[in-house]
């Protein structure tokens, strides 16, 4: 299944290391803040605990959303693509 992690977290170097999680397990970034990609159970709930490591007592929200291919196929992409999915997605 499709993983989409979206957060709001106020501190920078929090917010880094958030990003670079979701990086490590493989989701691309398709907004500022807002990582997907497929990941089985196991990694999510992987993810899941790493980034609440991450996040500890700091002001903060993260959201991880499980979306099926079907579901994914009805996106509607308004606007110009975030550039570093749109490099990313050249590469799979």
């Amino acid at each position: 299944m499709q993983t989409l992690v979206v957060y709001d977290i106020g501190d920078d170097e929090v917010r880094l290391r958030v990003s670079e999680a979701c990086k490590r397990f493989g989701l691309a970034r398709i907004q500022r803040s807002t990582f997907l990609g497929y990941l089985s159970s196991m990694r999510r709930k992987e993810l899941a605990a790493a980034l609440r490591r991450i996040l500890g007592d700091a002001d903060g929200n993260i959201q991880i959303f499980v979306i099926c291919r079907a579901d994914l196929a009805l996106r509607e992409v308004i606007g110009k693509p975030f550039e570093e999915y749109a490099r990313e997605e050249l590469l799979v």
